[in-house]
């Protein structure tokens, strides 16, 4: 068991990937390390790809960034994927470039159960296009379930409206090829800059089922709340840590669905 935990931390820091490190404007060092919340990141599943955050000032052609963190429970689509028996450590290594008149992303994730055996790999490439206050964008998944011999392809898709400066919309949806079915999560958020590197974020979400969690129902699946803080520690450096909550909505009898509380966090550093 410690051995994995010490491979997905080593995943997460020598990734193959090209590592480019950008140079700050020095006008934005002296207005502090703030960066954008990124509240979203774990609403649907770990660290999804539904919206890319960058230092508030952008002057570089791409971006690089490395997360570790945990999580109290597994969730996903509403439910508890162990069951109550074991949160999760995961790792995250991902990088994008300004291209194509939008960005283009990739990310690998590990994700590994610290109560039982269970581990996880999830590799993704996608595309975002913003115009103003909105942006859309689409990414395909390969997940790869070691413990339990399996593998699948995600497609999903995703929009974000920003209302005002401190608010705003999501929705994301995923197809899976191993079930047939879609699953999707939309959001409202409310964002509150504490100070100049401290963020507070407030959100509200609901989940809808089709065809994606198998033999279970269809429509809405449940109506959840989060609440997030991220402090920026220096200018590539920052941490984040949430409490969620899940009510279900519409459970029938014999279905994986419940009350949920948890809880997590994470360092990601940037260049």
């Amino acid at each position: 068991m410690k051995s994995s935990i010490w491979l997905l931390i080593l995943t997460a820091f020598c990734s193959s990937l090209t590592i480019v490190c950008a140079d700050l404007d020095p006008a934005v060092a002296e207005q502090g390390y703030r960066l954008v919340a990124d509240a979203h990141a774990l609403q649907r599943k770990t660290a999804n790809l539904l919206h890319h955050h960058h230092l508030e000032r952008e002057i570089d052609l791409c971006e690089f960034e490395i997360g570790l963190g945990f999580d109290s429970r597994y969730v996903s689509e509403g439910r508890d994927n162990l069951s109550g028996r074991s949160g999760i450590i995961w790792g995250k290594v991902g990088g994008h470039t300004h291209a194509a008149g939008g960005t283009l992303f990739t990310e690998l994730l590990t994700i590994e159960a610290w109560g039982k055996a269970y581990n996880e790999t999830k590799v993704s490439v996608g595309y975002e296009y913003e115009e103003g206050s909105a942006s859309i964008g689409g990414a395909l998944t390969y997940l790869d379930f070691p413990t339990d011999g399996e593998n699948d392809l995600e497609a999903n898709l995703n929009a974000r409206w920003e209302w005002g400066a401190t608010g705003g919309f999501t929705t994301d949806w995923a197809w899976s090829e191993k079930s047939g079915g879609w699953f999707g999560e939309t959001s409202a958020f409310h964002e509150i800059a504490v100070n100049q590197n401290w963020t507070l974020t407030t959100m509200a979400f609901l989940g809808a089922n089709k065809g994606y969690v198998v033999e279970e129902h269809d429509g809405l699946n449940y109506l959840g709340l989060r609440i997030e803080t991220v402090v920026a520690l220096t200018e590539h450096l920052k941490c984040a840590f949430y409490i969620a909550a899940i009510e279900p909505l519409g459970r029938e009898s014999g279905e994986s669905l419940r009350n949920l509380l948890w809880a997590g966090g994470a360092l990601t550093f940037a260049f």
